[in-house]
């Protein structure tokens, strides 16, 4: 049942789209299907991370205003570098069909996959608010119960960006080089704003 409850939750919180389901979705077009599940990994990995790290008692410290600030403000800073990488990266030539060589080799999706969800501090505030609050309120009564909880989430946040990711690959087919390159543009500009919107809240904090 928690398990149930967690997928719910997880997916309801899929809905509201942020940095990593578009740099799930880029990764995809640029680099196939492969390349982004192993950028999903990353992310599910460094979630079900900051989900324990909000059990074992994160979630107090970062009510602290100056350690939330400290966070929010940082997280921003390494997103604008992200934002400005994707707007720096050099053109693609082929279409991701074509491409196949790149596609092979790889370029750290896991690791990629890591790093943004790592630096993304609404990621650690959000996961430390729901634990903090669960536990607070004995919504989950043991253990087993909190366990299957992360399960669900966990398994919320592999269908949603796996189905963002075959999406990727589908629109793949139909998208010519200045598209794909356009794309970085766009994703690019998008990370930035999403961290000025953090820098703000930082500083207000």
């Amino acid at each position: 049942m928690a398990i149930w409850e967690g997928l719910l939750f997880g997916m309801l919180l899929q809905l509201s789209v942020g940095p990593v389901c578009m740099a799930v979705w880029q990764r995809s077009i640029k680099e196939g299907i492969r390349e982004a599940l192993k950028m999903i990994v990353g992310v599910a990995s460094v979630d079900a991370a900051y989900m324990i790290a909000a059990i074992g008692g994160l979630s107090l410290l970062l009510q602290i205003p100056l350690v939330k600030g400290v966070v929010l403000i940082g997280g921003a800073a390494i997103l604008v570098w992200f934002g400005v990488s994707s707007l720096r990266s050099k053109p693609v030539e082929h279409t991701p069909e074509r491409n196949s060589q790149t596609e092979k080799n790889g370029r750290g999706g896991f690791w990629y996959g890591v790093m943004l969800t790592l630096t993304n501090p609404l990621t650690i505030l959000f996961w430390s608010g729901v634990f903090g609050s669960l536990m607070a309120s004995h919504t989950l009564p043991d253990s087993m119960s909190l366990a299957g909880f992360v399960v669900g989430c966990l398994l919320s946040t592999f269908m949603f960006l796996t189905g963002i990711a075959v999406l990727g690959q589908w629109m793949s087919r139909f998208l010519n080089p200045l598209w794909i390159n356009r794309l970085d543009k766009m994703v690019g500009v998008f990370l930035i704003g999403f961290a000025i919107i953090l820098l703000q809240k930082g500083i207000m904090s």
